[in-house]
């Protein structure tokens, strides 16, 4: 559905994004009574065709650009998404212009979170979702903190997982069966029978998860990547709903060293099975508020 009536604006309450290795491929911004949280993931090719820190951080700025400038513009839901496949698809075909024949095995790809509210009464909101991936964005609502994802690519993981169990793991390497099907499970990008995310070479927009939800003005809304949210999905140290708590009274910098610790307390994964040993790890809190409320300034977009 589309969202029209008055808009409130987005309030940047806590912002954090670390990296796991050398460059950080997840990306987050808000504009309006829009927000985004981007977790980029690196293409099939061994050399980088792009000029970012690598085609994944590339595309994760490419996307927050192209978002902030949608927004601006006024697109929201749907016009969005199939404005955003349009504009990313033509950034990547000048970004590699240099490079000989197509790029689409080799092109990055990454998970995209989309949030935007509208009031619908007073001091009540209507908060939309869109979910390309498995970033999270943990909304409060009559029903308690809701968990908005998109799991498609969750059965592929497991194999990856079964995988590395059985081969083992070093700090800083993938055993070779292990990449190989991470591979195998990039063959099912953008496919009916396997899962959805943003590339700038396959069809995306329309193939997203759709959620909604009612909520209180000045509610808290966590968007967060998946190295984040390992707090609850791997190390089971916190639920949703306490991991919510947690933000939302400031503690975003001692989750973060938490997160850290955690990892470093099981450096080969083997009581916590995980790929990399340690991820890029993002969270975005904002609070949705009426102009009445607060005068909106460019620093808190």
């Amino acid at each position: 559905m589309t969202l029209t009536g008055p808009e409130p604006r987005f309030r940047s309450l806590y912002r954090q994004s670390v990296p796991g290795s050398r460059i950080n491929e997840d990306g987050l911004g808000l504009l309006g009574h829009c927000a985004w949280i981007i977790d980029g993931a690196t293409g099939l090719s061994t050399e980088q065709l792009t000029g970012g820190g690598s085609d994944a951080a590339w595309l994760a700025g490419a996307v927050s650009e192209t978002l902030e400038k949608l927004a601006d513009e006024g697109h929201g839901g749907a016009d969005l998404l199939r404005r955003l496949e349009i504009e990313i698809g033509r950034a990547f075909e000048e970004a590699t212009a240099h490079l000989p024949g197509r790029h689409v095995h080799h092109a990055p790809s990454a998970c995209l979170g989309f949030v935007q509210a509208r009031q619908v009464g007073a001091g009540r909101l209507q908060v939309e979702g869109r979910f390309l991936g498995d970033v999270v964005a943990l909304v409060p609502s009559e029903q308690g903190v809701l968990r908005w994802t998109d799991e498609r690519a969750k059965p592929f993981e497991r194999k990856t997982l079964a995988m590395l169990n059985s081969e083992g793991h070093e700090p800083g390497r993938i055993p070779e069966a292990v990449r190989r099907q991470i591979l195998d499970n990039r063959t099912k990008l953008n496919r009916p029978d396997g899962y959805w995310v943003v590339n700038p070479c396959l069809p995306f927009a329309g193939r997203e998860l759709q959620f909604e939800a009612h909520m209180e003005t000045g509610g808290l809304i966590v968007l967060a990547t998946d190295g984040f949210m390992r707090l609850v999905d791997v190390f089971g140290a916190y639920t949703d709903h306490s991991l919510h708590v947690a933000l939302t009274e400031g503690r975003g910098d001692e989750l973060i060293e938490e997160l850290r610790a955690l990892e470093r307390s099981d450096l080969l994964s083997g009581a916590y099975p995980r790929v990399k040993t340690h991820d890029d790890a993002t969270v975005l809190v904002i609070a949705a508020e009426t102009r009445g409320q607060k005068e909106f300034r460019k620093a808190d977009r």
